[in-house]
């Protein structure tokens, strides 16, 4: 009826307090194509996924990679659960940036929420229904007993739940306790492989003490790791860049093995894969420039040794007429009381 149609929207409004699906867009916007790779086909994350569930840790400093490894983790479960309706996935985001983001009642009603959503069954639960209606009749907000009741009962109507936090550190320090008391209740009331729990985090004290007795999983993403990655994004820049078409197989190997190990040596002066590939992507800026096999093997025995060093070289090879516009326009985006639009910056320039 149109009146348990808009009861539904009604309730589906109010669960859907806030939305982690831009975090989860904005994560895969910067993603390289063919990264992640090495996570989606390792036997840990296949395990977690198809076999035994459980908690998979991701973990490492910031700036490694996790927000983009938990949003590949994110597709690759939607694929998994769009072919089978006995499977539900829900994901949340927390955020420093945003304070609704950083709340246990509003992470366990967007997650209640999401795996509504994802049911065939469009008859809303009792245990949903009661607890809306209570909420609306006291006129404040749910308690998070309720909550986790009635979200621990949502999960268990599918046959494997998928939960993906990322971010676990930038919930609240001094109140995150709640947060990895309820995982770890969450895992002790569900049978071995009904449930799986993906969570990323810095690998903060108060959540190693407590996850590492829950985890099944512990991937720690340390420079190595992320080596497949950087090969992906280097080989993806060598075939679509028209600098680099007439190069050879060799001096494309030469490029990309070079690249690769030099590249380690970044991230051991920064601790940040982010720098890792901004390194490797200003050099290929000046490789792209590089007209002889000769010159590219030049330009790879003087590699600059840290970011300042290449930005240097790049401001060294602009023309000098060119300068005082590339100048101008940098004052501009420092200085500038908010951010300029390509047409203002051309304009004040």
């Amino acid at each position: 009826s149109k009146t348990a149609e808009s009861q539904f929207r009604e309730i589906q409004r109010w669960l859907n307090v806030v939305d982690p699906a831009t975090n989860f867009s904005s994560a895969l916007a910067v993603r390289e194509p063919g990264t992640g790779n090495w996570l989606l086909e390792g036997r840990d994350y296949m395990d977690w996924k198809e076999g035994s569930g459980g908690v998979l840790w991701l973990h490492g400093i910031p700036r490694c990679g996790k927000s983009v490894l938990s949003a590949t983790a994110i597709e690759d479960v939607k694929r998994l659960c769009s072919m089978s309706d006995d499977h539900a996935l829900a994901y949340f985001y927390f955020t420093f940036s945003d304070s609704q983001k950083q709340n246990l009642a509003n992470m366990l009603l967007s997650l209640i929420g999401q795996l509504l959503r994802a049911r065939s069954d469009p008859v809303l639960p009792d245990e949903i229904m009661k607890l809306y209606h209570n909420s609306k009749a006291i006129g404040t907000s749910s308690s998070i007993k309720d909550l986790q009741t009635v979200f621990s009962h949502i999960t268990k109507l599918s046959k494997k739940t998928f939960i993906i936090l990322d971010a676990l550190d930038e919930f609240p320090k001094d109140t995150r306790g709640s947060v990895l008391s309820w995982i770890g209740a969450l895992m002790t009331d569900h049978d071995a492989g009904s449930l799986s729990m993906l969570v990323t985090s810095r690998p903060e004290a108060d959540i190693v003490k407590s996850l590492e007795p829950l985890t099944n999983f512990s991937i720690s993403l340390q420079s190595k790791i992320i080596d497949p990655d950087i090969r992906v994004y280097i080989q993806n820049s060598l075939d679509s860049k028209d600098g680099f078409k007439e190069f050879t197989n060799e001096i494309r190997s030469e490029i990309e093995d070079t690249l690769v190990t030099h590249s380690q040596g970044m991230y051991a002066n920064t601790r940040s894969d982010m720098f890792r590939f901004r390194w490797v992507d200003c050099l290929l800026r000046i490789l792209q420039e590089c007209m002889t096999p000769k010159a590219v093997r030049g330009a790879l025995k003087e590699l600059p040794k840290d970011l300042d060093s290449v930005y240097s070289r790049i401001l060294e090879s602009i023309h000098k007429p060119q300068r005082e516009y590339i100048q101008c326009a940098m004052h501009w985006l420092s200085f500038s009381a908010v951010p300029l639009t390509l047409a203002e910056l051309a304009e004040a320039v």
